[in-house]
């Protein structure tokens, strides 16, 4: 085969790679392993409650929302990703606006980011 022929091959094979891919994690089935701090944190707090209660990241959470036990709002955090409530439902809880609930809400998973996953934020700032 020539060399135009073999690239030509090589750029139809790059696309049906791509589309796959693109496929694959369109379906879930291939994470996106360039997520941020913040995502990592939200996917932990997810999972938290269905972590054993001696589970290494089960206690990384806890000592992390040790962090924020001052806050006002830090029930947020329980009653978005624990409770599975959604962000309506707490405003109504503290009769505040939803916008309200998603600042404090970001601003905590913020916090915890930096106790979780402090090298990523870093990262992320340096990005910038």
């Amino acid at each position: 085969m020539n060399n135009e022929t073999l690239e030509f091959i090589e750029t139809i094979a790059d696309k049906a790679a791509e589309k796959t891919l693109k496929r694959l994690k369109d379906s879930g089935r291939v994470r996106n392993y360039h997520t941020t701090s913040f995502k990592k944190t939200e996917e932990l707090l997810y999972l938290y409650p269905k972590l054993p209660p001696e589970n290494e990241t089960r206690l990384q959470i806890e000592r992390a929302l040790k962090q924020i036990e001052k806050i006002d709002y830090k029930d947020v955090i329980a009653s978005k990703y624990f409770d599975g409530l959604t962000v309506t439902e707490i405003a109504d809880i503290y009769d505040c606006q939803h916008q309200t609930i998603t600042q404090r809400k970001n601003k905590l998973v913020k916090i915890l980011a930096r106790e979780l996953f402090p090298e990523d934020v870093l990262q992320e700032i340096l990005e910038k």
